[in-house]
């Protein structure tokens, strides 16, 4: 599937599911793109919370200077961790250094990390933008979605449609981890699940009450768009559930 193919099956999709807003693409680019760049690496802006303007239609962007957090950073692969990032999710640091107490141990912590490790930036950039507005040379790696009870259970649904396995990993990382870090290392496996995110409380004060993020790696996204026209996006029961969302 090519990117023209690819954004018109997505908008497609859109339309079936009755989403409220359109898909946005996450990818790598050595082009430096027009958009909103984060700021310099050590300031206090989080990703998620930039993430609205890619809802918008606008293009968001970072590098190894500009990233803002330091999770950021690290997740997305711009910096190492910084030294007390295990304490700083967990316990703490008596006298130091409060923690945010997510994980039980610092060795939890270091042991999920070890588990889902950061990718190796391939390019300078990396991106977020509307699937609609890719350019016929960009390729996603990521295609995902903010959505609420009624937008996920289509999604979650039709991406389970031709698996007999789970095909959506329900998974605690934070924010960029479940949106981003955790999806690609799934597209490394031989069935990739998407991943159902932002239960990070740290990052929910950026999106609405009622949402949670989907994260579908490219080769299950296409596949998805492939099974929709046959699957229950058909029936009257969606279509219930879209009016709904639709209104209609």
């Amino acid at each position: 599937m090519n990117t023209s193919e690819l954004i018109a099956a997505t908008a497609d999709l859109q339309q079936r599911l009755g989403l409220r807003e359109g898909l946005l693409a996450f990818l790598w680019s050595d082009a430096e793109p027009k958009g909103y760049r984060l700021p310099a690496a050590g300031t206090q802006a989080c990703i998620i919370g930039a993430l609205p303007r890619a809802r918008r239609g606008q293009t968001v962007y970072c590098d190894k200077e500009h990233f803002g957090c330091g999770g950021c950073g690290y997740y997305l692969g711009f910096a190492p961790p910084r030294p007390t990032i295990d304490a700083f999710v967990s316990t703490g640091i008596p006298g130091q250094m409060e923690g945010e107490h997510y994980k039980k141990s610092p060795e939890l912590v270091r042991r999920m990390r070890e588990a889902n490790p950061p990718p190796v930036p391939p390019a300078r950039f990396a991106v977020f933008k509307p699937v609609a507005g890719l350019a016929p040379d960009e390729r996603p790696e990521v295609i995902f979605y903010f959505g609420n009870g009624d937008e996920l259970s289509g999604l979650v649904s039709l991406a389970n449609y031709d698996r007999a396995d789970d095909a959506v990993a329900c998974v605690f990382a934070s924010g960029c981890g479940t949106l981003i870090t955790r999806p690609l290392n799934e597209a490394k496996r031989d069935l990739p699940r998407a991943v159902l995110g932002l239960f990070d409380p740290s990052a929910r004060p950026c999106v609405g009450m009622e949402e949670l993020s989907f994260s579908a790696p490219l080769a299950l996204w296409e596949q998805m768009l492939i099974n929709a026209p046959e699957s229950f996006l058909t029936t009257e029961t969606w279509a219930r559930v879209r009016g709904r969302l639709t209104g209609a």
